[in-house]
Order: structure tokens, then C-alpha cells, then sequence
């Protein structure tokens, strides 16, 4: 009999009604369990997000086997996306429990991790969630947007207001009692007389609350005279637009502080070093012998320049220019991923994608229900403004209507979010086919904004060759199962690799396909 623990996850923006609860996870562990007679060791139970490794529940599971090891087979968990929400973090981790010779796995996703094509499944499993994440996340930050140029601040209120809402339930900031010295603030420092500390130490004297860090940025804050700052983004410029919230000092108060700031503070301009052309690999690669990074640079010789990547002394190992390109180069036609591994890939996502949410497309019902509850809450509105009902039963009806409308716009979200993560990840898999062009035909940021996705932290060479354990995970999984193919097609050229039929439906060994 085999002895597992098991881990169960949620974090505190994940819902119980989506099958996400511990209890539902427990349960459906030790009903795995007891089917494959396994004998459960421990249950972790973790409400904490995914994004490291840094839980508290984790850790004290992660010392468990180690001071245990010898008792223990399997960690087990429902999918991988409990077990973690960052690619390369869990790699790392699966490698320390491959050390304590225990097995990791899920049972509603299992891969046998000694087939190196799994280890693509399993880089699949892992990214589609982080790539939510971002997705999610880009959401977030273009919601906030939105609400900045509609003159709308949404986040923590700066000291002098509170989070309040309007009537309409949105966000709002209110004045509050700390509003008067933020005033007398600007009215002190408007004469010229004192400076920040000195105006600072009077407010303190009355009994304001804060820190010499916080009042200097309270001065340059346009919120105070009603103005909305709005950071660059993209190709959107910096801008500041006009707020909808109650100012607490006039425009021309602000300004008149400003140029007294101004005039007391030196500015000092750095000039940032443009990255030479040469060297795009500058930065990134590592030196074999000491780790330090490689610096680059030519010299002239008796009759021409020489160029070098080279450490700096005393190690001053060095690599000349033409050779490190051509190592580089090669190691870029590695990481092509072919068109028919491509479509296996977009498939795999795509199916992975519709297991998890269920649906792709939204049918006319939907349409027909978000009309339906649409046309109730006008309905309810006249019959409301005409007198035919009181006010309680009012407020009762729309809430009840208002929680099913968001419901269901809500799911129109998330199957949209759905789509462009299978479009990111389509787009991106067809890049991959050329990397090696993408690069030759880029700038230089270009150039070094695709080193910087290959590769998490600095690499090195080897033997001629990038050493694959400085790779992304994903990339080093598509690098080997370009080797394999390769060594296959030298074998024999009427097999082909299909890596939806090395996906079980269930156990922790799914079968391997025939030769």
C-alpha cells in the first residue's frame, strides 16, 4: 500500500460554488484514494493564493517530507493549478520532491513526468493559469483606467479623504476631518516662509497624523484640487483629468506650491547608455568560470578590430563575437516548434481550456436571459416610479435582479477572458515556428525582449551550446522534444508523435503510445 498526503487549495477570490471548496477537493482525494487503496499520511489544507510558494500551510507540508521522506510515495492534489500558479517556480519545486523521492501529481490532470512530452503537457497545465492571471490583471488595470479618465479615483484614499460611494454605488472619495490641515498645509507652504519639515511640525502640533515621507508626497498630489493623475501606459502619455470628487484647495493653491517646490529642489538628469547593437547578448550571458555577467567590447588588432564577449579580470575568459552568434543561433533553430506539434499543442490548450470552464461559446439563451432580466428590471422601475409598489419591495426586487444581471454578464467575462488566453497562447506558439527569423529581423530591445522571455535569470554556455538549465521551462521542454523528434525521424520517418494519446483518463501512469 502506497502512502500519500494530500494538499487542498483556495485562495479568497475563488468561489466554493465553482467546485473550488476544500471540503469538495477533500472529498474527491480520498474517494481517489480509497479506490487505488491508498493510505492517506496527512491533509494540508492551504487558503492562500498560488502565485508562490511562500504559504504558510506549504511550507509546513514541504518540512513534513522532508522529515518524513521515508514513508512517503505521493503528494497528491486535484489539479496542477492547486499546486501552483507560476511556471517556473513549480519546476523548481517538483525537482525538490523528485530529491526526497516523492511523486507529485494530479488526479483530474495525471502525467507520467519520465515521458519527456508530458513535460510539455505539464508546462501547459501550469502556464494556462498564470496566463490567466495577467489576463485577469490586465482587466483589473483597464477597469481602473477607465475610471481614472471618467474623473473617477478608485484605490486607497490619501490622507484628508475616505472611500466613500456615490449614488449609484461607485466609488467616490468624501473629505473627512484630516481635510482641514491638509488645507492649512498648503496655505503655509503657499507664503514661502517655511519649508515641509517646518510646516509638517506646526500640523503635528494640532494633531495631525502622518510622516515627513507622506507629507511630501501630500504636496504633489493633484487629487487635493480635484485633478485625476493618469500614469502612461502603452502608447497612452501621462495626463491628469479633471475628478468628479470634492476638492479640498483651489488649482491655483496647487500650482503656487508647486513652483515653490520646484525652486528648492536640483534636479539631476541621468543619461542612460544606449545598449550597443553588437551585443544583444550583453547582460544576459554569464561567465562559465566565476558566474559573473559578460561584459562585451572590440579591440584593434595589427589589422582589424576584434570584437569579444569576455569576463573581466582576473578570470578574463573571453569568447569572440562571430563564435557566440553562431552558438546562439543554433541554439534558436532548437527551440522551433514545428507546425504539427503546433496543432497538437493548440489542441491540447484549447481542450484544457474548455474542461475548465466549460463552455467556449455563449448560445442564444444566455442572450435571451440577460434580455429577460434587462426587460424585469425596466418593468420594475415603472412600477415603482407609478406607485404600484413601496420601496422596500423595490430595493428587494432589484437587488435580487441586479445579482443575476452581473452573474450572467460576469460569465460573458470570463468566457471572453477564455478566448484571448487560447488566442495568446495560439499566437504565441506561431511565433515560435520562426524565432530564429523574429530575432535576425528585430532591433535591439527587440532582440533582447526575446533573450529576456527565453531565458528567467542570466545563462551560460556550454561546450559550445546554452546550457538548458538556465531555460524557461517551456522552452526546454520544446528543445527536448525537438531532439527526440529528431532522433526519431533519424530512425524512422512513417512514425509520428501524438501527445493526446499519452494523456490517461485516470491513475498516475497514463499509457505511453505504441512503437
Amino acid at each position: 500500500m502506497k502512502n500519500v498526503i494530500l494538499y487542498v487549495r483556495v485562495s479568497t477570490d475563488e468561489q466554493a460554488g465553482r467546485g473550488y471548496s476544500l471540503r469538495d477537493q477533500v472529498q474527491k482525494l480520498l474517494t481517489y484514494c480509497q479506490n487505488n487503496n491508498f493510505n492517506v499520511l496527512h491533509i494540508f489544507r492551504e487558503d492562500y493564493s498560488a502565485k508562490t510558494f511562500k504559504r504558510p500551510e506549504f511550507k509546513k507540508l514541504l518540512d513534513y517530507c522532508k522529515k518524513n521522506k521515508k514513508n512517503i510515495h505521493q503528494l497528491v492534489f486535484i489539479k496542477w493549478d492547486r499546486f501552483s500558479r507560476n511556471t517556473a517556480e513549480s519546476y523548481q519545486m517538483i525537482n525538490v520532491f523528485n530529491q526526497l523521492a516523492i511523486q507529485v501529481n494530479a488526479i483530474e490532470q495525471p502525467l507520467d513526468l519520465t515521458v519527456p512530452e508530458q513535460g510539455l503537457m505539464l508546462a501547459v497545465y501550469l502556464s494556462i493559469p498564470e496566463v490567466e492571471n495577467q489576463r485577469r490583471s490586465l482587466n483589473v488595470i483597464s477597469g481602473m483606467r477607465r475610471a481614472f479618465k471618467e474623473g473617477r479615483y478608485v484605490g486607497n484614499a490619501p490622507k484628508g479623504y475616505s472611500n466613500g460611494m456615490d449614488s449609484s454605488k461607485k466609488p467616490l472619495l468624501v473629505p473627512n476631518s484630516d481635510a482641514k490641515y491638509i488645507q492649512e498645509g498648503f496655505e503655509l507652504l503657499a507664503t514661502g516662509i517655511y519649508n515641509q519639515k517646518e510646516v509638517f511640525n506646526k500640523l503635528t502640533a494640532k494633531g495631525f497624523k502622518s510622516s515627513m515621507t507622506a507629507i511630501a508626497s501630500i504636496f504633489r498630489n493633484h487629487l487635493y484640487y480635484g485633478g485625476v493623475f493618469i500614469k502612461g501606459y502603452k502608447d497612452e502619455e501621462e495626463t491628469i483629468v479633471e475628478g468628479i470628487h470634492e476638492p479640498i484647495i483651489t488649482k491655483q493653491l496647487f500650482l503656487k506650491v508647486q513652483d515653490i517646490l520646484n525652486n528648492r529642489c536640483k534636479k539631476y538628469h541621468t543619461a542612460h547608455k544606449k545598449v550597443n547593437e553588437k551585443f544583444p547578448l550583453k547582460g544576459f550571458l554569464k561567465c562559465p568560470v566565476c558566474s559573473t555577467p559578460l561584459t562585451a567590447s572590440s579591440s584593434k588588432g595589427r589589422s582589424k578590430h576584434y570584437t569579444y564577449y569576455h569576463c573581466i579580470s582576473p578570470c578574463n575568459e573571453r569568447y569572440r563575437l562571430e563564435d557566440v552568434n553562431l552558438w546562439f543561433a543554433d541554439f534558436l533553430k532548437s527551440l522551433s516548434l514545428e507546425k504539427p506539434m503546433q496543432k497538437i499543442v493548440v489542441e491540447i490548450i484549447k481542450d484544457k481550456l474548455v474542461s475548465q470552464s466549460g463552455k467556449t461559446e455563449l448560445g442564444p439563451k444566455h442572450f435571451e436571459k440577460v434580455k429577460n432580466i434587462e426587460a424585469k428590471l425596466i418593468r420594475l422601475q415603472d412600477l415603482y416610479v407609478e406607485g404600484n409598489i413601496e420601496k422596500s419591495e423595490y430595493k428587494i426586487a432589484k437587488e435580487r435582479y441586479d445579482n443575476i444581471h452581473q452573474e450572467l454578464k460576469s460569465f460573458e467575462v470570463e468566457i471572453k477572458d477564455k478566448k484571448r488566453v487560447f488566442e495568446i497562447y495560439e499566437s504565441a506558439l506561431k511565433k515560435l515556428e520562426s524565432i530564429e527569423n523574429q530575432f535576425n529581423k528585430s532591433d535591439i530591445e527587440g532582440k533582447r525582449r526575446i533573450i529576456g522571455s527565453i531565458f528567467p535569470k542570466k545563462f551560460q554556455f556550454e561546450n559550445k551550446k546554452v546550457r538548458t538549465a538556465d531555460l524557461n521551462p517551456l522552452f526546454l521542454k520544446i528543445s527536448s522534444i525537438n531532439s527526440l523528434s529528431q532522433r526519431t525521424k533519424k530512425r524512422t520517418n512513417s512514425k509520428k508523435m501524438n501527445l493526446s494519446g499519452m494523456v490517461g483518463d485516470e491513475g498516475f501512469e497514463p499509457p505511453t503510445p505504441s512503437v
